[in-house]
């Protein structure tokens, strides 16, 4: 049965519906199988209208083994099979695409570190327990900064396990950060956390060009040429249009060294225990000239060059301001590509969600049938800011974008 194809009492969906529930109950007997092409299951029936399960290419045991041995092939396997739905779960629980990719390195590095302890169960598929690990770093990651757990937490699967707790999840996500760091590089997980960001980076390789093409540029055009009646009709009976909640939200910061310093504060983020590249500094001194001449162009130019491997700590600062640029330019979809690949969440965490947000707004100009989206991405921007002055604009905002 191909996907969209009706099962007996219920539907299957493509892949463009792709999204996280629950298992169908033991108790539910009438239910269809139907494979998509990327050799996903889907499990359908009358009384749940879609599940989605990936059971992934390769055995529990290959799966294991490969990441053990840190084997590339079984890794981008691994990336190709699993990274997607994971990231659709979290992301569905509130977190940020770049978030959900971080949780998932987390999971592999929990799961291999259990394997080397021999603590994995036998009986339960290697998504389960990614998909496990990788929620309770997320939601333990929230608790740590004090942010409430989503109310739409799935409810856990048969067979269950036993989870770390809350000490040996931090731990393990602090052994992540010295790595970033280049720290600890003797330690045995090393090894493997180098060949899951080789495996990573291949895999974002060959999907870029995706993104990137003139088909997926051409079907937006075409979708807002078929939506110029709604967009009149927008227009005309709103009080409010999404271009002035946009207008009326954004702003550029005044200039980039001191946006920095604001956030890092008097250090740059150089303490005793990392030092950023002199070369960074440079960089940014130089775009931060250009930037406030308003020569944007140039400015983005010389902030990529920081985007260069070398200078792996000062990544996340270089995409921040490409994407606020961006903005300024009117191309939201170029800054929600920079949004999705910041990476330090500890400084730049709320200010994701609050560009994110106004990109979708912004985008929301040309297509009113993506309000809802910015809606939803303004909420999300709400509910994660502790600046009291954001929280109060997202609160007017959301009241303006709703219909």
């Amino acid at each position: 049965m191909e996907p969209g194809q009706q099962c007996p009492g219920s539907f299957c969906f493509p892949e463009a519906l792709y999204t996280f529930f629950k298992l169908c109950n033991r108790k539910n007997r009438s239910r269809c199988f139907c494979t998509k092409p990327a050799g996903l299951p889907y499990f359908c029936d009358k009384y749940s209208k879609f599940v989605s399960q990936p059971t992934g290419s390769l055995s529990n045991e290959d799966y294991i083994n490969g990441l053990l041995q840190a084997d590339p092939a079984v890794l981008e396997t691994i990336y190709a099979d699993f990274r997607l739905p994971m990231v659709k779960i979290l992301t569905s629980l509130g977190s940020s695409s770049a978030t959900g990719r971080s949780f998932f390195r987390a999971a592999l590095v929990e799961t291999a570190q259990h394997a080397r302890s021999g603590t994995l169960p036998a009986d339960v598929p290697f998504f389960n327990i990614l998909k496990s690990f990788g929620l309770a770093h997320y939601f333990d990651w929230l608790t740590e900064r004090e942010q409430p757990l989503p109310e739409n937490t799935p409810d856990p699967e048969e067979p269950t396990f036993p989870l770390p707790d809350s000490d040996t999840l931090r731990a393990t996500r602090a052994q992540i950060d010295a790595w970033k760091k280049g720290e600890q590089t003797q330690n045995a997980g090393f090894n493997l956390w180098e060949k899951i960001r080789f495996a990573e980076n291949r895999l974002d390789e060959h999907s870029s060009p995706k993104s990137k093409n003139n088909l997926a540029r051409n079907i937006f055009i075409a979708f807002v040429l078929i939506t110029l009646g709604w967009i009149v009709w927008m227009f005309v009976f709103r009080a409010k249009t999404p271009a002035e909640v946009y207008d009326e939200n954004f702003t550029l910061p005044k200039s980039l060294m001191e946006d920095m310093r604001h956030r890092y504060g008097p250090e740059m983020g150089n303490d005793s225990v990392s030092t950023r590249p002199s070369a960074c500094e440079f960089y940014l001194t130089e775009a931060d000239r250009f930037y406030q001449a308003k020569d944007y162009e140039s400015a983005t130019s010389v902030l990529a060059q920081i985007l260069d491997d070398s200078l792996t700590l000062c990544h996340s600062d270089a995409l921040l301001y490409i994407g606020i640029i961006a903005l300024e330019e009117e191309k939201p979809e170029l800054a929600l590509e920079c949004f999705s690949k910041i990476e330090d969440l500890e400084h730049f965490g709320e200010d994701i969600y609050w560009y994110q947000s106004l990109a979708f707004v912004k985008i929301a100009e040309l297509n009113p049938l993506l309000r809802d989206k910015a809606s939803r991405a303004v909420e999300r921007a709400r509910s994660n800011t502790r600046d009291s002055i954001r929280r109060v604009q997202a609160e007017k905002m959301l009241k303006h974008l709703a219909r």
